[in-house]
């Protein structure tokens, strides 16, 4: 299965690599027991956290590329609802390169043609997977048709940035499959 994904810079177009359905796929299974399925641009899967809760997510591959040392890539944003205590609504970006901040991160978040606003991200241990709970955040994005995340990467004498487009289709359903699936509200 090859999707089309649109480069920002420069203009061309790129196919699905097994590096980036591997991401994929540890996204989503991370579990014994994981199914995936479709909805729009989004796949649906769960997993089960270290505390045996479930959590529910929904994936989807930015329509940009980030420029890598080794090869460009799509980033990786889901949205996720966990069951058990305590029930929440988390974000996550997944990048392939490792960033080289530790404990929090700031990004600045674009949805559609509003005003950029300032977010803080958690980094996990491994430095390629930043994590966001809130849920306004979640709740604004029901109606949302595009986001767009940009960083800042590098060391104190060199400073770089990156972003990552998502074109996220219809969201409002897949937040309404998850809150379903994990028996909370919908944000």
């Amino acid at each position: 299965m090859a999707y089309q994904l649109f480069k920002a810079r420069p203009a061309n177009a790129m196919k699905l690599k097994p590096k980036l359905l591997e991401i994929i796929l540890l996204t989503l299974c991370s579990s014994v027991s994981a199914e995936a399925q479709t909805l729009g641009a989004w796949t649906l899967g769960q997993a089960e956290a270290e505390n045996g809760a479930i959590i529910h997510m929904a994936t989807l591959a930015s329509s940009t590329l980030i420029v890598s040392a080794s090869s460009d890539y799509a980033a990786l944003y889901s949205i996720s609802c966990q069951t058990g205590e305590p029930l929440k609504w988390i974000q996550q970006l997944r990048l392939e390169d490792a960033i080289s901040s530790r404990g929090q991160i700031e990004l600045i978040a674009t949805i559609d043609k509003k005003l950029p606003r300032e977010e803080f991200w958690i980094v996990a241990k491994n430095k390629r997977l930043l994590t966001r709970e809130n849920l306004p955040d979640i709740a604004e994005l029901r109606t949302a048709k595009t986001l767009k995340l940009e960083w800042n990467w590098g060391w104190s004498w060199l400073w770089l940035s990156d972003e990552a487009h998502f074109e996220l289709g219809d969201t409002e359903p897949v937040i309404f499959t998850l809150a379903k699936n994990c028996g909370i509200e919908e944000p």
